[in-house]
């Protein structure tokens, strides 16, 4: 590469030349550059010419002539100057063909000589061009370095960028080679269904004020960690159900809670995809769901978290109850003998003494127990109120005086609180006897009085055995074998078992089916584990796959445009029969027929409006048909 130069030719052994001397001047704005030529006669021997007007100097395929003067001596002589603006190719590089003609038009030493010629190939300097520029990638909010490779040190430099459809200035007119930018946390609203998207930087290079050129790069923008949905809070409302609204409690068993995920937001342009609400037991993937009963007291805690459109999971949001501690009343002992009226125990007292010990859930002092004695000789059906209130563990009496010595008793004591009635049943015996016939002959008790014909009959306080074993033990045991500890016990009653096999029983279950345990499904791989929901709402993933009506889509213009015919030009003309047609000026006035049009360019339309919308979001019932009863769990 050359910003000038000079090439010969010769004639007559070199005596005759014609040398061409060149310089470039650069336009860097324009990416041309101004060539001069001077061209020379160089003669050591004489001559004598007139001048000559139709010499040529052809630069780049164009040609000049130039007026050459009268030579009539030997030395150097100044035939002529041209210049010529060329292009450079956009890279700013050139190179061209350089040539001279003189027309000597001598005879010399008997040899006539028409003209002298000379040629070059010649590469001209290149001209500096648009500067390139490179940038790291970088997280939204953090700082990164464009750099920028220079071509020239008298440019300047505007950086811009492209994201999304967005865009906007880093720095205008800049003469440094390194640029700290930091892209604005606002360009996430661009990506709302990712962390990462492509960024352009365009840096336009200018000489001056003229723009020469512009070059782009790109690199990776991420959305901070730190950008992620967010949740106000998460509240949780009591559902009272059997349990009075004025206790202002939650009560184990007894008690639901709605709970309700608020102020859900997405982060710079992301959008809420779906939901989490666990604790105490239960799942739900709405933004509101209410639980089943609460099976536990105490603290129970819940906890939420929302995931927007970029996968990102919020922080999470907690509310936590307190939980009062529930079980039906239960009896623990309980104790019935005939006695005086004074509450002496005697065989042959009219009245009863009752003892029976109990305990019932308080429930912070909300709940409270009815206590209530009935009587009713074994083989009547209806039951009298004794109207005796009782204390567990405090001895009491009742009868009136009316109970006869000669039949025996059924006493029922009940337990009754906010929500459940229990009772016990015991057996007061006849007056006490060694051995008894009833009367006719056809019933027969040891230990008390006969009451019932063809019947053996025992006192209650007489033991009887069985092998050995006494008959109670017997039974208990066998009662034992049938509900060991941890068997379940159902009815549609709601005493307690241990009224009726003993031991400790609590309630279980509430609110929730039996599943067999099945080890090899996480769901069923452990006894009492508990799982499901009343409700479910369906995330998109689990909606069958369906269509939307076009609502109001619309399709935007595109821009007008036009077609020309594929043929070189066209006239009117009239056909045979007179009409007016187009016609192929270049094919002899034939008539056009379907000809094609040529292509006006590719196009795209934008669409506005939405899609019909379908479906509301909300939770449906997710029970199977289902039966109620109280269902009991043996403790101990």
């Amino acid at each position: 590469m050359a910003s000038s130069g000079s090439f010969s030719g010769s004639i007559h052994s070199g005596h005759y030349v014609l040398r061409v001397d060149w310089t470039q001047t650069k336009n860097v704005s324009a990416n041309t550059s101004t060539i001069t030529a001077k061209a020379y006669l160089v003669n050591d021997w004489s001559l004598s010419i007139n001048g000559r007007s139709d010499n040529k100097v052809t630069i780049d395929g164009t040609a000049q002539t130039y007026a050459s003067p009268t030579i009539s001596s030997t030395g150097t002589h100044l035939l002529g100057t041209v210049t010529q603006t060329v292009n450079h190719a956009s890279d700013g590089s050139k190179s061209l063909t350089m040539s001279a003609v003189f027309y000597i038009r001598a005879t010399l030493s008997g040899t006539y000589y028409e003209s002298i010629t000379a040629s070059a190939n010649i590469t001209l300097d290149s001209i500096a061009r648009a500067s390139t520029v490179s940038a790291s990638n970088v997280v939204m909010g953090s700082a990164t370095t464009i750099a920028i490779s220079r071509a020239s040190s008298s440019f300047t430099h505007a950086l811009t960028y492209a994201f999304g459809n967005t865009t906007g200035t880093i720095a205008t007119k800049t003469t440094a080679t390194s640029v700290s930018w930091t892209p604005p946390l606002t360009l996430a609203n661009q990506i709302p269904k990712a962390v990462t998207g492509t960024c352009t930087i365009t840096c336009t290079t200018y000489n001056g004020n003229t723009s020469i050129g512009s070059k782009t790069c790109t690199l990776t923008l991420s959305v901070p960690a730190s950008v992620k949905p967010t949740i106000t809070s998460l509240t949780a409302a009591r559902v009272d159900g059997d349990v009075p609204s004025a206790w202002g409690i939650y009560v184990q068993t007894k008690s639901k809670a709605t709970l309700t995920i608020n102020g859900a937001a997405g982060s710079y342009g992301s959008t809420i995809s779906s939901y989490s609400i666990t604790g105490g037991g239960y799942t739900s993937t709405a933004s509101s769901f209410t639980t089943g009963f609460l099976n536990t007291s105490g603290t129970v805690t819940f906890t939420a978290t929302v995931t927007d459109s970029r996968g990102r999971v919020s922080a999470a949001a907690t509310v936590s109850i307190s939980v009062v501690a529930y079980s039906p009343p239960s009896f623990s002992s309980y104790l019935s003998q005939r006695c005086l009226s004074n509450g002496t125990v005697n065989e042959d007292g009219t009245y009863i003494r009752g003892q029976v010990s109990y305990s019932y859930a308080s429930c912070s002092s909300k709940n409270t127990i009815t206590r209530a004695t009935y009587y009713k000789k074994a083989s009547d059906t209806a039951w009298t109120n004794a109207s005796a209130a009782f204390s567990s563990g405090t001895a009491f009496t009742f009868g009136g005086g009316k109970i006869s010595t000669e039949t025996s008793y059924d006493i029922k004591y009940t337990l009754t609180d906010a929500f459940t009635t229990i009772a016990i049943q015991d057996i007061v015996s006849t007056a006490a006897v060694v051995m008894d016939f009833k009367r006719g002959g056809k019933g027969v008790a040891v230990g008390k009085v006969s009451e019932v014909d063809n019947a053996f009959e025992v006192a209650e306080d007489w033991d009887v055995r069985v092998y050995g074993k006494l008959l109670k033990d017997y039974i208990q045991s066998f009662i034992k074998t049938m509900y060991p500890v941890g068997s379940i016990y159902m009815s549609v009653n709601a005493t307690n078992p241990s009224t009726y096999f003993g031991g400790t029983w609590v309630a279980w279950g509430a609110g929730r089916v039996p599943v067999g345990i099945n080890t090899a499904d996480g769901n069923f791989n452990t006894v009492e584990k508990t799982g499901g929901a009343a409700t479910v709402a369906l995330t998109a993933a689990q909606m069958p796959a369906h269509t939307h009506g076009a609502g109001t889509l619309a399709a935007a213009s595109a821009g007008v445009h036009t077609h020309n015919l594929k043929n070189q030009k066209a006239a009117w003309g009239v056909d045979g029969a007179g009409n007016r047609v187009m016609v192929d000026a270049t094919s002899g006035y034939t008539a056009l027929t379907n000809k094609a049009t040529a292509s006006a360019g590719a196009h795209t339309h934008t669409l506005s409006g939405a899609t019909a919308s379908t479906g509301s979001g909300s939770a449906h019932s997710n029970l199977q048909p289902y039966i109620v009863c109280y269902m009991w769990k043996r403790t101990a």
